[in-house]
Parts: structure tokens; sequence; C-alpha cells
């Protein structure tokens, strides 16, 4: 079993970096800051660090101080916040849940757009119960614990499809389509409703060929999560296998950005990935 806790805790520590940038913007020191909410410099520093939740009426108080008058701008990061503090969906899993795929599923959950590039797997939020069973049970040998896995993985499938509001756009490498995850039956399965949802007019997916993987791919799974209000910047994620990495700095996100322009130019257009996928059911 992980983690017990299912604290977005990667979320509490890109609220504390904006708060962060925000002060040194306007000269204002972790003292000054601190006395500003009746506390003192430690506050600041662990509130920046994401070590603590900041409280709304503090936020607040930190916004006006450092003079953050735009009303969307505010906006943004108070509803991530709330976001961030509200008991959600996922939380009766908290057992089976790293905090760091909380602070994913958060970010999920308040995402317009997705674009999602998978190396060996179908991305999670196309795949199928079984072909999702087969996949967590390369991992875990525990069956209950599979299954509520599968069921956050369900859950988030149908959250997408009936708000209808997020835009998913996946490049999947030929190669994880070829693979008998859970067998024939399975892959059946999952190839015919990765038909069906290239049809749906939110979900566009691209297959990267095995001749392009190479020179396009990044040999590494990755997804860019565009937030739905503009001021909140796209987080670029990444998963390990007991870990993941969120990065938001142009530094560390710029090279996911232009891999993924590399990638829908190699991959196949939307109409002949259909068109292909169409042909591994017949």
């Amino acid at each position: 079993m992980t983690q017990i806790t299912a604290r977005p805790q990667a979320v509490w520590e890109m609220i504390g970096r904006q708060l962060r940038d925000f002060r040194i913007a306007r000269g204002i020191s972790s003292d000054d800051a601190g006395e500003h909410l009746g506390a003192d410099r430690s506050k600041i520093s662990r509130l920046e660090c994401g070590r603590v939740k900041v409280k709304e009426d503090d936020l607040e108080r930190l916004l006006d101080l450092y003079r953050i008058t735009d009303a969307d701008e505010r906006q943004a990061i108070v509803d991530l916040t709330r976001r961030a503090s509200d008991r959600q969906w996922w939380y009766r899993h908290r057992d089976v849940l790293a905090d760091w795929f909380c602070s994913y599923l958060l970010l999920e959950s308040a995402a317009a757009f997705i674009r999602t590039y998978e190396v060996q797997f179908v991305p999670g939020l196309l795949q199928t119960r079984a072909y999702a069973e087969a996949v967590m049970r390369t991992r875990y040998t525990d069956e209950a614990e599979v299954q509520r896995r599968v069921e956050v993985r369900m859950e988030r499938r149908r959250i997408l499809h009936e708000q209808g509001s997020t835009r998913v756009w996946a490049v999947v490498e030929e190669a994880a389509l070829r693979k008998r995850i859970g067998g024939p039956d399975v892959m059946r399965e999952q190839i015919e409703s990765l038909v069906r949802d290239s049809a749906r007019p939110y979900i566009r997916i691209q297959v990267l060929p095995d001749s392009a993987a190479g020179r396009a791919g990044t040999g590494t799974s990755f997804s860019i999560l565009r937030l739905r209000n503009a001021k909140l910047l796209d987080v670029v994620y990444l998963e390990q296998l007991e870990s993941a990495q969120f990065f938001t700095d142009a530094w560390q996100s710029d090279p996911y950005f232009e891999a993924w322009s590399r990638l829908i130019v190699a991959a196949r257009k939307p109409d002949e990935t259909r068109a292909r996928i169409m042909d591994k059911v017949a």
C-alpha cells in the first residue's frame, strides 16, 4: 500500500511558488508578509514551500498586500486553493493513492485541455475496464487493490465523458497497440473503444508509427495540462514508477512543448489514425 494522506502536495507547492513569485516581484520581505498576517516569516516560508495549506482569508490578504488586482488572476489562484482544500471524490481511495497522484487527479479535474503522449500503454483516460485491470496486474498482486485502482481510472473516464468540457489530445506509439495486454479479447475490446473515442468531438487520437518513434518520440510518456483559467501556467506531468514530476517553469517544461510539436507532426493524422485502428479490429 502507498501513502494514506491523499494530500495534493505538488499542488500546494505550485500555489506556494506562485505566492513567492508575487511577493518577490513586489519587493516585499518574508518578515513584512508575515507581519501582515500577524505571524512571523517562518509561516510565509512554510506557505511558500507548500508545507502547510494557505487559508483562504490569509490568501486574500496576501494577494491584497502583493497588489494582485487583476480579477481573473486572483480568482485563478483562489479557485485552485479551494480545490486543493476540498475533499475530492478520490478521497475514499486514499489508502492506495500516493500524494503525487492525488495532485495529478486534482489538476486533471481542473484541466480544460489535456495533451498526453504514451509510449507503452493506451492512455489512462481512454482505457477500458478490462484493459485497465490487465495493466494494473502488471504492477500489483493484491486483487482488492487492483480493483480499487481500476475504479479510480474508470471514474476519471466517466467524468471526462459526462463533462465533455475537457479536450483530450492523445499521441500513442503504435507499439503500444500491438501489445497483447490481457489477451486478444481484451485488446480487441480496447481497440474498438479507441475507434469510438476517436469519433468524439472532444477527443483527438494520433498513432505514432514505429518508423517515427525514434526521431520524434522522447522515449518517456508525459502529459501537458492546460487549466481552465488561462492565468495559471500549463503543467507538464511526468510519472515514474513510484513518484512523479510537475513542471511549470519554462526551462523545465519547454523541451516537452517542443517534443509535443514534433510528435503531432510525425504521428498519423486523426483520420489516418482512425482508419489504422479500425484495420486492427477487422
